[in-house]
């Protein structure tokens, strides 16, 4: 059976804002290694993510806890402000 595969791509209102969200959510692998993995790329403002598994379960769970570790990572942007430029 071929692997299944999700392609997700968010846009920020920045290009800053999509490198700490890419910065915060990379740090977390997925549980079942060699079943699942997560691809993460961002380009500008947009975050991308691919996810491929062996069983539509898998990935369904996958995609689940990421988007509500990308929920709490766009809550936590959008609470604290957009993050400042130093150019120093």
């Amino acid at each position: 059976m071929e692997n299944l595969k999700c392609n997700i791509s968010v846009p920020f209102g920045t290009s800053r804002e999509a490198e700490i969200a890419y910065q915060s959510l990379n740090v977390d692998k997925e549980p079942r290694k060699g079943e699942v993995t997560k691809e993460l790329s961002f380009t500008d403002n947009v975050l991308t993510v691919v996810f491929t598994a062996s069983q539509a379960r898998l990935l369904r769970v996958a995609v689940n806890s990421f988007m509500d570790h990308l929920n709490l990572v766009v809550q936590t942007i959008e609470r604290f402000g957009p993050p400042v430029v130093d150019n120093t």
